[in-house]
């Protein structure tokens, strides 16, 4: 890719990075980075939506490189893009509901 247009990931967590593919509008796994989808109960799910939990292999000194977040998203397991990604793709869906909003820098 050659032009960056959106991204999802914590920018202060060193791998945690996903950039958007401008074709097919799903976020790519990087060599460094991989994501997992989790039910209410907190099991990996396989197929369809659930939380967004976001791990980076570069890291493991400190509890960062891995993180559930409070977002909804879902893997895509069929990603017919022309760009052939090697990496695991995802959608991002939205928070889950009545979730606070905060940026990195609330406590």
């Amino acid at each position: 890719m050659k032009k960056i247009y959106n991204y999802y990931g914590l920018i202060e967590q060193i791998g945690s990075i996903f950039f958007k593919c401008p074709d097919c509008n799903n976020f790519i796994c990087s060599d460094f980075s991989d994501v997992l989808i989790r039910d209410k109960n907190f099991r990996i799910v396989k197929n369809g939506k659930g939380l967004v939990q976001i791990i980076s292999r570069l890291p493991k000194s400190y509890p960062g490189h891995n993180i559930l977040t409070e977002d909804i998203g879902e893997i895509v397991t069929n990603n017919n893009c022309k760009h052939s990604h090697l990496g695991k793709s995802f959608k991002i869906y939205g928070r889950v509901k009545n979730t606070e909003i905060r940026g990195c820098s609330d406590v």
